[in-house]
C-alpha cells in the first residue's frame, strides 16, 4: 500500500516574524503577504510559500489559481492556522477543516440527500466537505459548479467523477479533518509529518 506524507504546520504556535526569516521565502514573497491584512491568514500563507518554495521549488497558477509544478503534482490546505502539504506522481488535492458548528443552511446547500444521511455531527460534515474540496483540487478547478453535484461518498474509497476514477482517505488529527483525493484506484495511507518551519 502506498504511504502518503502530509506535512503539517501548526503556524499558531508560531510568529509572523519568525516565519518572515525563512530562508526558503523571497523579496517578492514577502511583498505578496503584505497584501494581506490578518496576522492569522499572514503566518498561512507564510507557511504555504516555504512549504511550495522548500519541496516544490518552481511553480506558475493554471486558469483556476491552482499551483502547478512540471516536476511533480502538490497541493495545499489552511484552515484556522493549520496548514497541510502534500507532493505526489498523480493529480492530488488535500483539504483541511477545523471542526466547528455550522448551519442547517450551509449542510442543506452542499449536501446531497445521500450525503445527509451521512450527517451525524460537525465531524461527519466536514468530511463530506472535506472529499468535496479535494477532488476538485485535484482536478485543479477548485469549485466551479453547484456543490451538491460533487460526490464525496464514498469517503474513503473509490468514486467516478467526471468519467475519471478517483480514491480518497480521510482522517481526524487533533480537532482537524484532512481528506486527501488522487487521481488513481490505488490504496493509500496518509502518514503525518508535523513540519517545524
Amino acid at each position: 500500500m502506498r504511504i502518503l506524507t502530509l506535512l503539517f504546520v501548526d503556524t499558531n504556535t508560531k510568529s509572523l516574524e519568525s516565519l518572515l526569516l525563512s530562508s526558503f521565502l523571497s523579496d517578492e514573497n514577502i511583498k505578496e503577504l503584505s497584501r494581506y491584512k490578518l496576522e492569522e491568514t499572514k503566518k498561512e500563507k507564510a507557511a504555504s510559500m516555504i512549504l511550495k518554495n522548500k519541496y516544490v521549488g518552481e511553480y506558475s497558477l493554471n486558469e483556476f489559481e491552482k499551483p502547478i509544478s512540471k516536476n511533480c503534482y502538490f497541493n495545499i490546505s489552511h484552515s484556522k492556522g493549520y496548514v497541510v502539504f502534500v507532493k505526489d506522481d498523480v493529480p492530488i488535492g488535500v483539504d483541511i477543516e477545523k471542526i466547528r458548528p455550522v448551519e442547517d443552511d450551509l449542510i442543506n446547500y452542499i449536501s446531497s440527500s445521500e450525503e445527509k444521511k451521512y450527517i451525524k455531527d460537525y465531524k461527519s460534515f466536514y468530511e463530506i466537505w472535506t472529499n468535496k474540496e479535494s477532488l476538485t483540487k485535484c482536478i485543479g478547478t477548485g469549485i466551479k459548479e453547484k456543490i451538491k453535484d460533487i460526490p464525496s461518498i464514498p469517503i474513503n474509497d473509490v468514486k467516478t467523477y467526471k468519467e475519471k476514477l478517483y480514491r480518497s482517505q480521510t482522517i481526524n488529527y487533533q480537532d482537524l479533518v484532512i481528506s486527501i483525493t488522487r487521481e488513481s484506484i490505488e490504496p493509500f495511507e496518509i502518514k503525518i509529518l508535523e513540519e517545524n518551519l
